[in-house]
């Protein structure tokens, strides 16, 4: 397994490598380039902005840019951000934790929900369990993201007023926005009702990320499932007389949820660069939101940092999901 993760990790640096190219080529071919961000900085001098348009090499030729791009991002030092004023890597951090909040108990709610009723519906196919799971599956399957967001905002925060209409925190009970040092002393001194409040809102915003993807991962499981009972060795069990539960656990399920990881690992890295609908509308002040602030008024260098970290996480996550297959499934070796 070790000379495997080597030999994988290995293969991400030229992986990493074009990904990069990509991204550097893509931004510049944009209108405007990194320049455009100057347009939405009025009060900064042209001291200032010539000082950043050395610090970048932005007067240097592309390929000469591309590589203090690429310097700045493997060293960490992702320069500063128009729009916020601080440091790329700052702002990064400050919002990560909202995202991984939101997004991290969406996704538990989502597998924990998909899963199981994707495996009983492909047990009793054509039940009534089962017609209620597809039936379920195609409408909030279809449904836009920002529509059913603004329909549970409409339905449980406004005609009937349980939850809040947006935020991460209430502010006239904490004092302070989420992130700050006054925030950060409140949930010191309130632990208890302080992550109560955080839960409050957080409810609407993960189900609405949640209900999306219970319907697409339910069915990709029930599909799965199905095809792995109807397979010779599944019949072979059944055949010696093991008991149903052994069979579906120990032999189907094993095998059923090989294609369900490749699915898992490819949406981890959207979870973590936050759902930029879904934070918008609720006001969320994660990885989403930011991204979208600063495609809003063309911040280059926060726009890439967000996007560089992304592309990282999608090629850490098929390592996950690589090693995943070794652990479920005792046919892979990686030796």
């Amino acid at each position: 397994m070790t000379r495997y993760l080597v030999w994988r990790v290995g293969q991400a640096i030229p992986t990493l490598f074009l990904i990069s190219l990509a991204l550097f080529f893509g931004m510049h071919a944009l209108p405007g380039g990194p320049m455009a961000a100057f347009a939405f900085s009025p009060r900064m001098s042209q001291a200032a902005k010539n000082a950043i348009i050395k610090a970048w090499g932005l007067n240097q030729p592309l390929y000469v840019q591309y590589f203090v791009w690429a310097k700045s991002m493997v060293t960490g030092n992702w320069e500063f951000s128009f729009f916020l004023g601080i440091p790329v890597r700052k702002a990064i951090a400050e919002h990560l934790p909202a995202t991984v909040i939101l997004m991290g108990t969406a996704f538990c709610i989502q597998e924990l929900l998909a899963l199981p009723s994707g495996i009983y519906a492909a047990l009793r196919r054509y039940s009534i369990f089962d017609q209620a799971v597809t039936f379920f599956s195609y409408i909030f399957f279809s449904m836009p993201t920002f529509w059913l967001g603004l329909m549970l905002i409409l339905a449980l925060a406004v005609f009937v007023p349980i939850f809040p209409v947006a935020g991460i925190v209430n502010v006239s009970d904490t004092g302070a926005g989420w992130g700050t040092p006054q925030f950060q002393s409140y949930l010191a001194a309130n632990p208890v009702s302080g992550v109560l409040d955080i839960i409050h809102h957080l409810i609407l915003p993960a189900f609405t990320v949640a209900l999306v993807g219970i319907a697409g991962d339910s069915r990709f499981m029930r599909a799965s499932m199905m095809d792995t009972v109807n397979q010779d060795y599944v019949r072979t069990a059944r055949a010696k007389g093991l008991l149903e539960r052994t069979v579906v656990l120990k032999h189907a399920l094993r095998n059923a949820l090989l294609p369900v990881i490749t699915n898992i690992a490819l949406t981890l890295p959207v979870l973590f660069g936050g759902a930029v609908v879904t934070e918008q509308i609720f006001s969320w002040p994660g990885m989403g939101q930011l991204f979208y602030q600063a495609l809003s008024v063309e911040d280059y260098t926060l726009l890439m940092g967000i996007m560089f970290v992304s592309s990282v996480l999608i090629v850490f996550c098929n390592i996950l999901a690589d090693i995943a297959y070794a652990i479920v499934d005792p046919r892979i070796s990686y030796a």
